[in-house]
């Protein structure tokens, strides 16, 4: 008896002892990710009327802030879907109403026009249909107007405009996952259906590259209830042409990734980081030549996230999965993340804008309380004020 006793004591020292072992480990890994830098910091700003997730936000031409639709705050299982939208407005630093849009709409998709105007793109309503309209803001009369409808209904999709003001949608989910793409011109007169991408794809992004063309990153492969299914995830990207409308395939991914951020940095290349799962892995895209390079990781894993390239030439990371407050900023020369300054509150399912000023608006989305196992809709600002 008195054998045995000894080998269950030993065994639980030598756990004890891994446990240990690890912990210390840990904190070396987080200790490499701090910064001698200054990291800016956040501060309180001037919160919406309507608490909101899901929904889009833009910076307008003269340099206000719109915020439209998403999730309310209301029923736990199915909270309301929002038509309601609201404009800071910089002169007085307050949040303003407009006229609700024509249709309640989440997940849906944005863009600030060549004009400065702001188009919102599909979604779905609260029926949980699936929409093909867009509407468009005219900030200074506080009035949507019906803006073209698109070939295809769509949400979860991705939008963006390009340098010529024409406006790309693609991808995103009605029935199943769609591989369609459609612009429509600066006239805005109408959508029209452009060549189709290799493989369908929903919570992907498209960013637009120096050269004018656009890549379409990860997404998921199916659309399904389980939006947090990261097997779901692509590693594969492409790049559409405007000149031909055709798009190919390009190197995949080192990793298969979905409700990730890509940020086109200074020199052409591209940043993509998290993902499902959540990930803490990121690494960049060189269409120079083809190649996507393994960068180091985040402390911690994120997706629903969102990250901004800001003026001091590093990249900030914000909050996501779950409600996470911690932010990471990245160094583009050192390829280092170092652990930024904290939210109040943390936050997924948010959305942030670079304002004209360089700062960093973080808006609204599914926060943190305190009540540390309670999430509720927020209508919470943060502005975050980069360090040099």
């Amino acid at each position: 008896m008195k054998t045995i006793l000894k080998i269950l004591f030993l065994g639980l020292l030598i756990i004890s002892t891994v446990v240990c072992s690890n912990e210390s480990q840990e904190t070396e890994t987080e200790a490499v990710h701090q910064s001698d830098r200054d990291l800016g910091s956040f501060s309180d700003g001037a919160n919406m009327t309507d608490a909101r997730m899901d929904f889009v936000s833009l910076v307008l031409g003269n340099g206000d802030v719109v915020a439209a639709g998403g999730r309310g705050r209301g029923a736990t299982i199915r909270p309301p879907r929002l038509a309601t939208a609201e404009i800071f407005e910089i002169a007085t630093g307050q949040w303003e109403p407009v006229n609700e849009m024509s249709s309640k709409r989440e997940i849906h998709c944005g863009v600030t026009l060549a004009d400065g105007r702001a188009m919102i793109i599909g979604g779905a309503d609260e029926r949980r249909v699936n929409l093909k309209t867009t509407e468009i803001l005219d900030s200074s009369s506080g009035e949507w107007i019906k803006g073209p409808k698109m070939k295809k209904k769509r949400y979860k999709h991705s939008c963006a405009t390009l340098n010529d003001g024409t406006v790309i949608v693609a991808g995103g989910a009605d029935i199943g996952v769609l591989a369609t793409a459609e612009i429509s011109g600066p006239s805005l007169d109408e959508f029209a259906l452009t060549g189709e991408m290799n493989e369908g794809r929903a919570l992907f992004t498209l960013t637009v590259l120096s050269d004018g063309k656009v890549l379409a990153v990860g997404g998921s492969s199916k659309n399904t209830q389980d939006t947090d299914s990261a097997e779901l995830n692509r590693t594969s990207a492409e790049i559409w042409d405007p000149a031909t409308g055709e798009w190919t395939l390009v190197s995949p991914m080192n990793t298969a990734r979905a409700s990730h951020t890509a940020n086109l940095l200074e020199d052409g290349r591209v940043l993509v980081v998290g993902g499902m799962g959540p990930l803490a892995s990121a690494e960049i895209y060189d269409p120079s030549d083809d190649t996507w390079t393994l960068t180091s990781e985040l402390s911690m894993g994120r997706q629903l996230h969102t990250a901004h390239l800001l003026d001091n030439g590093t990249l900030i990371v914000i909050g996501g999965s779950n409600t996470l407050a911690e932010t990471e900023v990245y160094d583009i020369e050192s390829g280092q993340w170092s652990i930024g300054p904290s939210l109040t509150f943390g936050r997924h399912q948010h959305t942030s804008v670079k304002m004209n000023d360089g700062n960093v608006m973080v808006i609204g989305g599914q926060a943190e309380t305190a009540d540390a196992d309670r999430r509720e809709m927020s209508n919470l600002i943060e502005l975050y004020s980069p360090g040099e």
